[in-house]
């Protein structure tokens, strides 16, 4: 497992439990204990028959960088492998360096400071000469730094939400003036990826998980950029962070936005904005707060004056997912459990979605919408009545928060489980009464878990790819009629990528020969992301290599097959000329 290491804090972290150690221990010592004085062997190593100061300042020196190194040791290798709480991760970690210094260290130790020229004495015997209120005074110390380790080591990506970070004036590396993207003709078929942008917060809105700092795309983002041109992509799903641009109340900082919209313009390289994903500014809470559409919908009237030339817009990324691990599976955000919360999330996500389309097209009437949503299919295991009732509630839950902004009547359990949880009529009328903008396309998006098993005791599974892209996303184009496309698939596993994005393409491939209008194919996202696997519940730091390019912008296998089978298909006539998009683009 590859992980993102915080070596400032792993530095500071080893520092202080070696700190804690010898604090701990010295007081012991001073009250005549017969215990291990470490910091005195170290320091009479380099300072032999030293002053005490002298002796002291050194031993303590050497022993703040050992320390320092063996939380570089535990932040890489160690760090997050027990699913334990971090100081009980510190606490066995401590153990390792303890086993080490009662068996190895401190008998060498001894041995260095000893006066004979020849010692004749088997490794047993050298051990045999530490006492057990030495071997006590060492297993005490590592103790006290694994605790004080495991309890400063923690959330190596993210930052505390109410302390954004101050985003860096200048990115990594020159930028290459040639880097363009490819010429396209107008109505071409979409090649695209996307940066990964998630902004939740988690624990109780005290921690933000933001995957663009946590991958290195504040700090690389111009050769990002030339990834995408680099591999013959014409368009982009890009965000600016909401969470860093959206200041206060009608409020903005532009800065970070500014550079990279301007040089994607500069490339020609076509950005689907992508203005909220999966989180809020610190200011706004969360999705139970009704000011929400509203605020949201003027940072979209404020995005599309600054930026007049981006057409291509995802107002808000998978209103399902957000508002059920918001709010139904309390992983994110409010971190709600229950389906109140759930259906308030949905209604003010929805709501925002219509607002923010209704702001962007009052500055640009020819705006494209990119609805993007997860693609999600629930099967009974068997035919218990409950387990059958609970499979087609999930199947019928999926669609809600596209229901509810292409104005499609519900089933009737569904409106009265709306009714139940707080959608009043009047808040259901409204959002049937809105007129979709033409220009909608239906983005669906497909993982192995999007396909889901309910057992007998009523609870998801993931099935794997059961039925694929190909039949769930038909289900959803018989429900709106509306131009798809793919727009975000992966694998957790490099190896397996390339298959995997040839199994999708041809998935893509089927479904326009059985006449359903596709525009675009997506492969989400370009480089790894950070707790992917886990939903970004917790800042753990696991790398998962589902990018095209890894962190170190490297390219995996699948940045070559996309870049073939790009290749491969460009010069064919529904390509070159996608009939759907020369109809909606105009």
């Amino acid at each position: 497992m590859i992980r993102i290491v915080s070596f400032r804090k792993a530095l500071l972290a080893g520092a202080a439990g070696a700190l804690a150690w010898e604090v701990v221990l010295r007081l012991l010592l001073l009250a005549g204990l017969p215990l291990a004085d470490i910091v005195r062997e170290l320091g009479l190593v380099l300072v032999p028959g030293g002053a005490d100061w002298a002796w002291w300042g050194a031993g303590m020196v050497l022993h703040l960088a050992i320390g320092a190194l063996w939380a570089v040791f535990y932040a890489y290798f160690f760090w997050s492998v027990l699913a334990w709480r971090p100081v009980w991760q510190g606490l066995a970690f401590g153990l390792i360096p303890a086993a080490l210094a009662i068996l190895v260290v401190y008998p060498q130790l001894d041995v260095m400071q000893s006066s004979a020229r020849v010692i004749h004495a088997s490794p047993w015997d050298l051990v045999g000469r530490v006492s057990w209120g030495e071997r006590g005074g060492l297993l005490l110390g590592h103790v006290a730094f694994g605790l004080v380790l495991g309890a400063l080591y923690s959330h190596p990506v993210g930052y505390p939400a109410g302390k954004p970070p101050r985003l860096p004036l200048r990115a990594r590396g020159p930028k290459r003036p040639g880097c363009r993207a490819p010429e396209r003709p107008p109505f071409a078929f979409i090649f695209a990826t996307g940066i990964e942008a998630s902004y939740p917060t988690i624990e109780n809105g005290r921690w933000r998980r933001d995957q663009m700092d946590a991958t290195g795309h504040y700090r690389n983002w111009p050769r990002d950029l030339e990834l995408c041109a680099e591999l013959g992509l014409s368009h982009l799903r890009y965000g600016p962070p909401l969470h860093l641009t959206l200041i206060g109340r009608d409020r903005y900082d532009w800065t970070f936005a500014d550079q990279a919209m301007g040089r994607m313009r500069e490339m020609g390289l076509i950005p689907i904005a992508d203005l909220v994903h999966f989180g809020l500014p610190q200011w706004l809470e969360s999705f139970q707060n009704p000011e929400v559409p509203e605020a949201l919908a003027r940072y979209a009237t404020a995005f599309a004056r600054r930026y007049p030339w981006v057409r291509f817009y995802t107002p808000v990324n998978e209103m399902y997912v957000c508002a059920k691990l918001s709010a139904l599976n309390g992983v994110w955000n409010e971190q709600k459990r229950d389906e109140r919360a759930f259906v308030t999330a949905v209604r003010q996500l929805a709501k925002a979605n219509v607002l923010m389309m209704q702001a962007i097209l009052g500055e640009r009437p020819d705006a494209v919408f990119v609805n993007s949503e997860s693609s999600e299919f629930f099967q009974a295991c068997c035919p218990d009545p409950e387990v059958v009732r609970k499979a087609d509630f999930e199947n019928e839950r999926r669609f809600l928060p596209l229901d509810l902004i292409y104005a499609h009547p519900v089933a009737e359990p569904m409106r009265s489980h709306l009714r139940d949880n707080g959608m009043s009529d009047d808040d259901y009328a409204w959002f049937m009464a809105q007129q979709t903008p033409r220009r909608a396309i239906l983005g669906v998006d497909y993982y192995l878990w999007n396909e889901q098993l309910i057992d007998t005791e009523g609870r998801p599974q993931a099935l794997g790819e059961l039925f694929g892209w190909y039949v769930i996303a038909s289900q959803y184009w018989e429900r709106y009629r509306r131009p798809m496309m793919h727009t975000e698939t992966n694998h957790m596993d490099a190896r397996e990528a390339p298959r995997w994005l040839w199994r999708q393409w041809h998935n893509v491939r089927l479904i326009q020969k059985a006449g359903v209008p596709v525009v675009g194919f997506t492969w989400y996202s370009l480089t790894d992301q950070a707790d992917w696997d886990i939903a970004l519940g917790e800042a753990l730091g696991n790398v998962n290599p589902v990018g095209l390019f890894d962190l170190n912008r490297d390219p995996r296998p699948v940045a070559q097959a996309y870049r073939h089978l790009i290749e491969t298909f460009k010069d064919e006539p529904w390509i070159r000329e996608c009939p759907t998009l020369k109809e909606l683009l105009p």
